[in-house]
């Protein structure tokens, strides 16, 4: 989902060449897009695309609405194409993704632009499927260096290369206003009845630093129950865990009980209830009340948002 903010989030490539590749990206973006409506009949889609788009409100320490979610989009088939997506709302709090692509027989991608790191594709916080405004408020929980960066810091222009598939990932990043080298990995696999997956992320800059991650999703009982270590060095964040249970309540409602606690301050972490009321096709209605800690002794929150799943 690509989100416009030019003072933050644009194509992110060297100075002399972004121009050339965002024209070059929106015009093969743009003739891919007519040639699918071109050929509606044809077998396989010109785009897959995956993650999920809303529309809400949501209150706590601020109320707002919101427009936003966590998309990918990348052309289909072997050989050159484009990738883009986005993560966040539309505003300040969001991060676009925009490259140029070559796709390998293997369901491999090598891609050039400002593609997602690695670390952001592995063990993802299960917070920003809940409630998504409160996940931006803690961005530094979980999520890349370069994410957080971007959403809490002024013209955090990363630009880099990534490679990898839906096992296993790498990726690396620099941002030239910061003097920032973002290296990042991840990965996932199967160990018995669990689903394990994992990322690293090694930050250079005015010194070294590192985030890593580690989650584990179970099924248990009716629902699948997802436990996450968040080491959060390099976002200069405290350690946290995070478990969520996710379980139907009946063939319309689906529940989520969610708590993420940092180690050394857990008074401020969060509590949360999530429903999503299916609609129709991949529509529902998301619900989601709770409780967030911090400082000033905490705040009530409570969400809704109609939301359309890719």
């Amino acid at each position: 989902m690509g989100f416009s903010d030019e003072s933050r989030h644009s194509c992110f490539i060297m100075p002399e060449i972004t121009s050339r590749l965002c024209l070059s990206s929106l015009s093969l973006a743009t003739g891919l897009l007519a040639l699918s409506l071109a050929a509606p009949l044809r077998a396989e889609p010109v785009f897959e695309k995956t993650g999920w788009i809303g529309l809400g409100a949501a209150s706590g320490q601020d109320e707002e609405f919101w427009l936003g979610g966590d998309t990918s989009w990348a052309t289909t088939g072997d050989g050159l194409g484009l990738s883009f997506g986005g993560f966040g709302t539309v505003g300040r709090d969001h991060e676009t993704y925009a490259a140029l692509t070559y796709s390998l027989s293997d369901g491999n991608r090598i891609a050039l632009g400002n593609p997602r790191p690695a670390f952001d594709l592995f063990a993802r916080p299960q917070i920003s499927d809940v409630l998504l405004p409160e996940a931006l408020s803690r961005s530094a929980t979980g999520f890349s260096r370069l994410t957080d960066g971007t959403l809490t810091k002024n013209d955090y222009l990363p630009y880099g290369l990534s490679y990898g598939g839906a096992e296993m990932a790498v990726s690396l990043h620099y941002v030239e206003d910061y003097d920032v080298t973002v290296l990042s990995a991840g990965g996932s696999w199967a160990l018995n009845n669990w689903r394990l997956e994992s990322a690293v992320e090694l930050v250079e800059g005015d010194g070294r630093a590192a985030n890593a991650k580690l989650q584990g999703s179970v099924a248990l009982g009716p629902g699948t129950f997802t436990g996450s270590l968040f080491y959060n060095e390099a976002n200069d964040a405290p350690g946290a865990v995070e478990m969520a249970y996710r379980h139907p309540l009946n063939d319309r409602i689906a529940l989520t009980e969610l708590v993420s606690v940092p180690f050394e301050a857990p008074e401020d972490g969060v509590a949360l209830l999530g429903a999503n009321v299916y609609l129709r096709g991949s529509a529902s209605l998301d619900l989601s009340a709770g409780y967030s800690g911090g400082a000033d002794g905490g705040d009530g929150l409570a969400g809704a948002a109609l939301r359309l799943d890719f």
